[in-house]
């Protein structure tokens, strides 16, 4: 991702979030094209860890250079549901997705990873890792009935591109564990991965 635009929206979010001690991680199609086949996009996914003592501040943060709607960040917040936030320079949107205090949410944070997006980025940016990208969007797939083309290419995608370095034991134990288990051998099976 090179997109001046989207990266500033980007990290004119995440610097708000780093300021205020939130965690979080890239997700959705931008991590997907990262690890596997680039895919447009005119938003970006943000998972975060809750964080009601900080919801106030943030909000307070964001409001000079974003659009953020606070009764739907506190409703985000009360149902570990998602908000969103449009960088009024640029317009760029930003989902951000309250997560739930599971296991699973917690292995996504402890394996993030720091990447540099694009020539005009001025730090590295917190990313889900390759495996937990494809976990995420089988579980995204899963939720649209197994309907979204779009979420399975992306899992074909990442899976394809990272054969090689994936940490496959990782993938099938989560993948069973999220009830995920036969769509991703499936996956598997499509893109000819042994």
């Amino acid at each position: 991702m090179d997109n001046i635009k989207e990266i500033a929206a980007i990290q004119a979010f995440t610097d708000v979030l780093d300021r205020l001690n939130i965690a979080y991680a890239i997700g959705g199609s931008m991590a997907s094209s990262v690890y596997g086949a680039v895919r447009f996009t005119q938003d970006a996914d943000i998972m975060v860890e809750p964080f009601p003592p900080a919801a106030d501040g943030l909000y307070r943060l964001l409001m000079e250079n974003f659009y953020i709607s606070p009764t739907a960040m506190y409703d985000a917040l009360r149902t570990f549901g998602c908000f969103n936030v449009i960088h009024l320079a640029t317009a760029f949107k930003i989902d951000v997705f309250v997560t739930a205090d599971s296991e699973f949410h917690k292995q996504v944070f402890a394996r993030r990873q720091k990447l540099m997006f694009g020539d005009s980025a001025s730090k590295p940016l917190l990313l889900v890792s390759a495996e937990d990208i494809v976990l995420l969007k089988l579980d995204w797939y899963k939720q649209s009935d197994c309907t979204s083309e779009r979420q399975w290419s992306d899992v074909l995608g990442v899976l394809t591109a990272q054969a090689s370095a994936i940490d496959s034991e990782y993938l099938k134990t989560w993948a069973d564990k999220l009830g995920l288990g036969e769509l991703l051998k499936k996956a598997i099976s499509d893109c000819r991965i042994k």
